[in-house]
């Protein structure tokens, strides 16, 4: 499957599968602007079009989450679909991450 990262100043938007193929690049896209922003920053990530998030792509969000936390920024998962929302919540992490 494939995952389609698109990034507008601080918004990303995913479009498509966050599975073992793709949660690479996107541990790295997140890393790299949660890197470069400052500190209080908050990073939106879009998952409106997400089709489906396995382990691997879960690893990938609270990793992301645990170095916005580390930077004193924040990482915002936003637009959850049902499917997405649901799996947060069967896995607690609706408790770890920021969701809106």
């Amino acid at each position: 499957m494939s995952l389609s990262i698109t990034v507008h100043g601080s918004n990303v938007r995913l479009a498509g599968a966050v599975d073992v193929d793709t949660a690479p690049a996107l541990r790295a896209e997140l890393t790299e602007l949660i890197s470069a922003a400052g500190r209080g920053a908050e990073l939106r990530v879009d998952l409106g079009e997400v089709s489906i998030v396995d382990s691997s792509g879960l690893s990938a969000l609270v990793g992301a989450h645990r170095l916005a936390v580390a930077k004193d920024a924040r990482l915002l998962l936003v637009g959850l679909p049902a499917h997405v929302a649901r799996m947060l919540t069967v896995t607690g992490l609706d408790e770890l991450l920021d969701l809106a």
